[in-house]
């Protein structure tokens, strides 16, 4: 009968070859920097999305270590999406996103202060509405940005590229 390995391996073993963990790394970071404005943001609302849901599965099982980190990192992304707003384009619209942000935010913390795992369905619910009306303004973009194109819209074999954005999600 064979010994199955608990311990972590070691440096020269790490050195040896590409791990899984480190290309996923390069694949994600390759993802993050060729990535538009537009699909950044989305990427961000997965991610809190992501770490609300792990929170939920936390606070079902209590383990209430693995609920502060995801949802530290959850506010983290929301933190993010804050920034990411440039009141010089649009300030009402920022100003409607930054409130909404902030409620998320918010609901976040009391769901992890009072460990009240409706604050945190009211989280999610939130960013799952933003992320579909996100989504569809990508498509709706896109759709205007490739209507006069020559050859007709984005296809496998005839990829569109929109034009570059500015830093703001709302550009």
């Amino acid at each position: 009968m064979g010994t199955q390995r608990t311990e972590s391996l070691t440096a020269s073993e790490f050195q040896e070859g590409p791990s899984t963990v480190s290309l996923a790394g390069e694949y994600l970071e390759n993802q993050v920097f060729s990535a538009s404005p537009h699909r950044l943001h989305l990427m961000v609302i997965d991610a809190a999305l992501r770490q609300t849901r792990r929170a939920l599965d936390a606070l079902d099982s209590g383990h209430w270590e693995d609920l502060d980190r995801c949802l530290s990192k959850a506010r983290e992304c929301v933190t993010e999406l804050i920034s990411g707003l440039n009141p010089e384009t649009a300030p009402e619209l920022v100003e409607s996103f930054q409130g909404l942000f902030t409620f998320i935010y918010r609901m976040l913390t009391l769901g992890d202060l009072e460990r009240n795992p409706q604050h945190l369905r009211d989280a999610m619910r939130i960013l799952l509405l933003h992320r579909d009306t996100w989504v569809a303004l990508g498509e709706r973009l896109i759709e205007e940005a490739t209507a006069n194109l020559p050859d007709g819209p984005p296809t496998f074999a005839n990829p569109a590229v929109p034009p570059p954005h500015g830093r703001s999600w709302l550009t």
